[in-house]
């Protein structure tokens, strides 16, 4: 996600990162934070959805994910709502 906003949207993602928190820090971080620690059931597993109930019954087909990213992120940005480093 992070790299497709880089992409399309240059200067206005510069403060968007692109590395990864190793699963070792965000286990490290967890023993002091409970917000952090709540998140460890859900590290590793992998989240897959689907529209396919939308598009049989309604007839409804998303835009790709590409797309989408780049739409909220301009939307958010003409709305001032992202904050700069």
């Amino acid at each position: 996600m992070a790299q497709i906003l880089r992409d399309h949207l240059g200067h206005a993602a510069h403060a968007v990162s692109t590395r990864q928190l190793p699963n070792w820090l965000l286990r490290a971080v967890a023993l002091f934070d409970p917000e952090v620690r709540s998140l460890l059931p859900e590290l590793g597993k992998r989240k897959d959805a689907t529209a396919a109930k939308a598009q049989h019954l309604l007839g409804w087909n998303p835009r790709p994910p590409e797309e989408a990213i780049i739409a909220t992120a301009t939307s958010l940005a003409e709305l001032n709502l992202l904050k700069s480093r």
